[in-house]
This record gives C-alpha cells, structure tokens and sequence, in this order.
C-alpha cells in the first residue's frame, strides 16, 4: 500500500502526496480561458504535472488584489500582487502512526506579474516566453510559475510566476556587495551555475540574454525572463542581435556567430 495512501476517484493508490497522476492532471485542465492558445499551450503543462504544487492555472484577474509595480523593461512590466486564492501546499498531518497528506493554500500570497509581449496583438507569440519557461522549469529552473491572468481593463494578458524578495541579482549585489561572503558568492554562483547548465543539458535551450538583470535572488538565485531564448536546434534572423552588452559574447556581436550555449557561458563569466 502506499504511503500516500488511495485516489477519491480512481480508488488506486496516489503516486506522490494527494496526487494522483492517473486522474487529477486530467481534472486540472477542466476550464477555460475563453482563449483556444492560452488553454492549448496551459493545458498541454497541466497535463505533464507530476505533483499537486506544479499544477498551473487560469487565474481570474479579479483575485489579485494589492497590485503595484516593481520594473519596467523592454520586455515588459513586472508587479507584486497578492493572490487571494494563494500558492498550492500540501500538509502532512499526524494521524495516529501513519500521516496523511492534505490539499491546501497559501492565502494572500505574495507572487509576481510579468506582461506577456504583444499580448493585445493578433498573434500568438506572447505565449513564447511562458512556453519556455515551463520547458524548462519541466527539466531544470526552479523558479515556480503559478499560471496566466488577464488584465480584464487593458485585455493584456500576464504571466503570474514567484515573487523574490531581493529582486534581481544585479540590484541585490548594488545593495549588498561590500557584505557578502566570498561562501555567499560562491553559493550564487553554484545556484546559477547548476541551473543554467540543466537547461542547456535537459531542457535544450539557449537563454540567449544572460546578465544578472535576468536572474532574480530570493533564499536562492532563479534563472528568469527567457522571453529571447531558442531552443538550441532552432535558427534566428541573420544580424539578429540584442541583448546587454558587455554580456553580450564577442562572436555574436560580431556578427561571425549566432547565439549559442558558448555565449550564454560567456555571459556567466561576465556576472
């Protein structure tokens, strides 16, 4: 028998705690955005979910409330907001000898809005930073991605992912450079190191914009803002450039080469 004991609908055991991956991935994608790309592309996720936190969702716009910004970029706006309904936890209670393991929520969460680019346009290209950053949260990233909202004012549609406290880590290292350790240095460098060497090995793609503006810093660093990247067997437009510049690898700016993982490396080195 299992430790995390049967499914309420299926009666077999659960793969992980409160689980099951027979019957709730299917059960999760039961909704609709109103959207046929949105649902598409969220479903297509909902069903590779392995456990009840990864599970994404269509989040309604009007339960975010507190919304206020905290950077602006070329690639859009970021915001902290609470999320009424909260981040997916799952309990382990007591019970006798055995523990069971209970849904539950993080209510008034603090999480993070991005704009997804060319939203309000009549293509479907804003889904492409989401898309490769589920790819490779599947395989590597650690940073947790909740689900997609729309602005139900402006239509535009933002994708609703973890909030780090410290921002990125280029303004984290402004703040704090002159106290960290060379221990704390070297640990963002592994986090940083680690991951991005999974999404090269696993998840197969090329950030292709690597600077510490798109790294954000909580209790650890998280590889973010892969609305550039391309999976590594995928071509882009001759003199294609873009990118921070001193990031930004000498064979690339040159022209000689196009982005590669080399040149995400490169820009590791830099930070």
């Amino acid at each position: 028998q299992s430790e995390y004991k049967k499914c309420a609908y299926c009666n077999e055991d659960n793969t992980r705690p409160a689980w099951c991956q027979s019957c709730d991935p299917d059960i999760s994608t039961r909704w609709t955005s109103r959207n046929k790309d949105i649902d598409d592309c969220m479903k297509t996720f909902q069903l590779r979910a392995v456990r009840y936190e990864d599970v994404i969702e269509w989040i309604p716009f009007d339960r975010l409330s507190e919304i206020k910004i905290i950077g602006k970029g070329g690639f859009g706006s970021v915001y902290s907001t609470a999320w009424l309904d909260g981040i997916r936890k799952v309990k382990k209670i007591k019970d006798g000898n055995n523990y069971i393991y209970k849904r539950a929520r993080e209510q008034s969460s603090t999480v993070a809005l991005k704009t997804l680019t060319s939203s309000m346009e009549n293509n479907n290209d804003f889904l492409k930073e989401f898309k490769s950053l589920m790819a490779c949260k599947l395989n590597a990233n650690k940073l947790a991605i909740y689900g997609i909202t729309q602005n139900i004012e402006t239509k535009e549609f933002l994708m609703v992912f973890q909030y780090a406290n410290h921002g990125s880590l280029s303004k984290y290292l402004r703040n704090n450079f002159c106290n960290l350790t060379w221990q704390s240095k070297l640990e963002i460098l592994k986090n940083i190191s680690d991951e991005l060497d999974k999404i090269h090995r696993y998840a197969k793609y090329i950030h292709a914009d690597f600077h510490s503006g798109n790294i954000l810093q909580d209790q650890r660093s998280y590889i973010a803002d892969l609305g550039l990247s391309k999976k590594t067997d995928e071509n882009v437009l001759e003199g294609d450039i873009y990118g921070v510049m001193p990031y930004v690898a000498p064979e690339v700016l040159s022209g000689e080469q196009q982005f590669t993982q080399a040149a995400d490396i490169y820009g590791f080195g830099v930070i």
